[in-house]
């Protein structure tokens, strides 16, 4: 990103420019100090509040919150592949753009699942010249970085990014309507996707570190009580077991939280008030009183229930957790 800086804008630090950063809360960092010129306007743009977010998206797919043709650059990067239908997202980026306004994107090419709150795509170089002709945009760029390179350390070097440069075209009148017109056609005729679902990841540990690779996980309906079993691999009761949620919804309400051998008996059984307080609340989670649930506020991406140690289980048993839950907007909207 620094280097698009340098290349396509460095020539114009004395122009007023807009820079809108799609994706920009600051997790891991922020591009904001590199288009931080007093001449430019650098905007960040998110669908939740948070540090360096200036803008709060309504809808991934429809930005109501920002004019058509108000940014002179649309950069976004490491966001493409957490965004489910990502040619909406282009055509919402080339509509805000200014004709002859350049945009970068930074999207990953390989690496692990890393969801944010999903993990969809890793896109090649040919994928984003089809991302740009889809939306409209002059490809002025685009490759992947096949080499390692020494500048990063082997986390960054994993992720192999691509990278797109392109300039929105300057269109005749009626092409600009038809594509317009278009758009606003298929918002209003296009059949609803259907409901979200919450992702349950459960981390299972011999020695106390969760990695991804040593998880399993399961979806649930948004908005209505749902029951899930998740059976786990052999040997999974070294260290206590994590359960993540990875959810759009503000609450969960989980009526009951069992983990049961295959032999039948029961090895962990939470479903009242009392029970629940043996389940620890970390991370982005704030246990809420209830009487009845285990009531938890997501105040963030990562949050986080650890189950009490599981001990005595025979090496030979296979566990399964069976999880009753409501995950849901409204606090008042169950029990």
């Amino acid at each position: 990103m620094a280097r698009f800086c340098r290349d396509y804008l460095e020539s114009r630090w004395n122009e007023p420019l807009t820079i809108l950063d799609l994706g920009s809360h600051d997790i891991n960092g922020s591009y904001r100090p590199i288009f931080q010129h007093s001449r430019w306007r650098y905007l960040g743009v998110d669908l939740a509040p948070g540090k360096n977010v200036d803008v709060v998206l309504r809808d991934p797919y429809h930005w109501r919150e920002l004019a058509s043709e108000m940014a002179d650059v649309v950069i976004s990067g490491q966001t493409i592949e957490h965004t489910e239908f990502f040619w909406e997202t282009l055509e919402e980026i080339a509509r805000t753009l200014k004709p002859r306004g350049l945009c970068c994107i930074i999207v990953p090419s390989s690496g692990p699942e890393h969801r944010f709150p999903v993990d969809c795509w890793r896109v090649l170089s040919d994928g984003l010249y089809a991302m740009a002709r889809y939306a409209g945009l002059e490809t002025i760029e685009a490759h992947t970085q096949w080499e390692n390179l020494p500048g990063y350390d082997n986390e960054s070097n994993k992720w192999h990014e691509s990278i797109l440069i392109a300039r929105k075209v300057v269109e005749p009148l009626f092409i600009k309507l038809r594509r317009r017109a278009y758009a606003l056609c298929r918002r209003r005729l296009r059949p609803s996707a259907g409901r979200t679902e919450t992702v349950i990841q459960v981390f299972y540990s011999t020695d106390g570190t969760y990695r991804e690779e040593q998880s399993v996980f399961a979806r649930v309906r948004e908005d209505r009580w749902s029951e899930i079993s998740i059976t786990l691999p052999l040997g999974t009761f070294g260290a206590p077991l994590r359960i993540d949620f990875i959810s759009t919804l503000e609450f969960i309400d989980v009526a009951e939280l069992k983990i049961t051998a295959r032999s039948g008996r029961m090895v962990f059984f939470a479903a009242n008030a009392k029970q629940f307080d043996q389940i620890d609340v970390r991370g982005d989670a704030k246990r809420i009183a209830h009487p009845d649930y285990l009531r938890l506020r997501l105040t963030g991406i990562d949050p986080q229930l650890y189950l009490p140690s599981l001990d005595s289980i025979p090496k030979d048993q296979r566990l399964e957790l069976h999880l009753r839950l409501c995950v849901h907007f409204d606090p008042d909207a169950v029990g």
